[in-house]
């Protein structure tokens, strides 16, 4: 017999759609993939001769359970720089394998049966079910598409009870692209210092922002005892395949982090943190990012053109990101019913609302990471199928 709390988790609806994409490609089609965040970018400098080299130098053993010091030093520097908050690389900063292991941890390490864990949806569905993996009790706080999924401090604070634990911020969102307000986080950090459950913000798509300014909730809470700062090479450096996240806490949380991390994974590929561990302070990094992020400017923006052309598809432009979030009226289709239409009848990959949340059934998720010819020409094939 299995236990209980696997059986009544999902698999990745994500990964369902993506593996029936891979299965159709194999019979000999064409398919535009427009499910998986992945940004299809240039590795950035020196990363490649990084890794190289950490190779030829013997980097394949067992490295500290934190990760790679060097790494680690240079992932606090560019926090400091970034949002002015310390880190020690010896007792705060964490290296994981990925930004996935990093909200597992949270889960396994903050987490007890009962307790509840805010999620404003529609949310990666990573944190639900790593929250129902440690016996918590996921709170859904659904977000409004009228006011472009904002967070309103109030209906937080009315959602918080003397079993909130932990709530999970990710700004700029996926699958929305929102971003929040820097006068929103003080708020939200105001109601954890006062109810004393965690802040756990995933900012791993914090260089693409378009609209808006951005703010880190580092920024905000500094060295306080509830933030949990997530983030990750997967996204800003077009490394998803490297497997390189970080988490940064407060010497107490970050020891006891640590201690469900060793045990998860011992610690990360040594020649990957090596090879990664001189991008934050590459000359030409700015550069990289800055041509990066106008090329997905670029690419939301022909799908922008793209879906003013139909209808039937109603969006709020994201603040950030890459993706899109569109509520679809098709033929009276329900988001799944149009995703596995679009998928098996013309090979156009994308991911059903509802598995970021039961009330966006009608929406579905469109990444437009892959290169920008594919966003063309399936832009193109999305309106012809509409408006035919």
């Amino acid at each position: 017999m299995f236990s209980a709390r696997i059986q009544n988790i999902p698999d990745s609806g994500i990964r369902v759609i993506f593996n029936r994409a891979l299965e159709i490609e194999r019979q000999g089609h064409r398919v535009y993939h427009l499910e998986v965040g992945r940004p299809d970018w240039k590795l950035p400098p020196g990363a490649a001769d990084g890794v190289s080299q950490a190779i030829r130098d013997g980097y394949v053993n067992y490295i500290a359970n934190r990760g790679l010091l060097e790494l680690r030093q240079s992932i606090g520097e560019d926090l400091e720089q970034r949002t002015g908050r310390k880190a020690n690389a010896e007792t705060e900063i964490i290296v994981t394998l990925g930004g996935s292991e990093g909200v597992a941890m949270c889960a396994l390490a903050l987490l007890n049966p009962g307790d509840e864990v805010i999620i404003p949806e529609p949310a990666w569905p990573h944190y639900r079910a790593v929250t129902q993996l440690a016996d918590a009790q996921p709170v859904s706080l659904p977000l409004s598409y009228q006011d472009g999924y904002l967070l309103d401090p109030d209906f937080v604070a009315k959602n918080v009870t003397s079993r909130t634990k932990l709530l999970i911020l990710n700004s700029p969102n996926n699958p929305t692209g929102a971003v929040q307000s820097k006068e929103c986080l003080e708020e939200i950090a105001r109601l954890a210092e006062k109810h004393g459950f965690y802040i756990l913000s995933d900012e791993v798509y914090q260089d693409f922002v378009y609209q808006n300014h951005y703010c880190s909730m580092a920024e905000i809470m500094g060295e306080s005892d509830r933030l949990i700062l997530l983030n990750s090479f997967s996204k800003s450096y077009a490394m998803t395949g490297w497997r390189l996240g970080y988490i940064v806490s407060s010497p107490s949380v970050s020891k006891i982090l640590n201690r469900a991390h060793q045990y998860l994974t011992v610690c990360g590929v040594a020649f990957a943190q090596k090879g990664a561990s001189k991008i934050l302070s590459h000359p030409e990094r700015e550069t990289y990012l800055q041509q990066m992020k106008d090329t997905f400017w670029e690419r939301f923006n022909i799908w922008k053109n793209a879906l003013s052309q139909c209808p039937c598809v109603s969006v709020k432009p994201p603040a950030g990101a890459f993706y899109l979030f569109p509520l679809i009226n098709y033929r009276g289709m329900s988001g799944r019913e149009f995703c596995q239409y679009m998928l098996d009848e013309h090979h156009i990959a994308m991911v059903p609302g509802e598995i970021f949340g039961e009330d966006f059934g009608q929406h579905v998720r469109i990444s437009y990471g892959r290169d920008t010819d594919i966003q063309t020409q399936a832009s193109q094939k999305f309106v012809e199928i509409l408006n035919g």
